[in-house]
């Protein structure tokens, strides 16, 4: 999850967090690949789903603790991988604070994973259709900013999440005391938010699973704040609400 704090007053804050997802199936057991037929879009491990509702419940009290009161102000993009449905699924309803929450996911295909496998895991993407009857909050009408080619090369990446970004900003403009949050993977999460933090790589701490980076602007512009990377307690790549 990506969000930044400034000394801003709250009703001038626009949030931007972006969460990786937690582990899963492939990296917990590594028999999981003897009987999976979808072996591009493992599930998360049980780890997983208890970090990702421990991510909900902190990404909760934050958004909660700046003034964001309702759910119609939030904006949930994930990546159409499980994983990260599963992630936003877990944490949303995790949340307790903001009352009748009533977010939806909303399949975001141009943070979708790196390929760099001439498109085989990204094969096992089932349809949209299929996913919303395992996960109601889906959102299967969003449209996405655009959807990447496959195959990509590991050298098409940055400019896609670069690219990502610049459509992010043309749909998605300012709006005070409101929160987007994007779910991706580890490489998409630190390239996004160099894109919109013009940051370099070396200012950005490792994106852990469920690590948290928050940003924030105050008025229409494309160049959000993170937080220093040694800033104690800060929000570049924070893990320290998972157990």
């Amino acid at each position: 999850l990506r969000l930044t704090y400034t000394h801003t007053h709250p009703s001038f804050l626009h949030f931007l967090g972006c969460i990786l997802h937690e582990f899963c199936q492939k990296i917990a057991r590594t028999q999981w690949k003897k009987t999976a037929t979808r072996l591009g879009d493992p599930p998360l491990s049980t780890l997983g789903h208890q970090q990702a509702r421990e991510t909900g419940i902190f990404v909760d009290s934050i958004l909660h603790k700046e003034g964001i009161t309702s759910g119609d102000d939030i904006t949930w993009l994930a990546s159409p991988f499980l994983r990260c449905i599963q992630t936003s699924d877990d944490a949303l309803n995790a949340f307790t604070k903001l009352p009748d929450v009533n977010v939806k996911i909303q399949p975001e295909y141009s943070v979708f994973e790196i390929d760099g496998h001439d498109g085989v895991m990204h094969e096992s993407l089932p349809t949209l259709e299929e996913r919303k009857c395992y996960f109601p909050r889906l959102d299967e009408t969003h449209e996405s900013l655009f959807v990447p080619d496959l195959p990509e090369t590991k050298a098409d990446f940055v400019p896609r999440c670069e690219r990502a970004m610049k459509e992010f900003h043309k749909r998605y403009q300012y709006k005070p005391r409101t929160a987007i949050v994007i779910v991706s993977h580890a490489a998409g999460v630190i390239a996004l938010t160099r894109a919109v933090s013009q940051m370099t790589y070396q200012d950005i701490n490792p994106a852990g699973p469920c690590g948290v980076f928050r940003l924030t602007r105050t008025s229409n512009t494309d160049k959000w704040d993170l937080d220093h990377f040694a800033t104690a307690g800060g929000l570049n790549g924070h893990t320290a609400h998972l157990t």
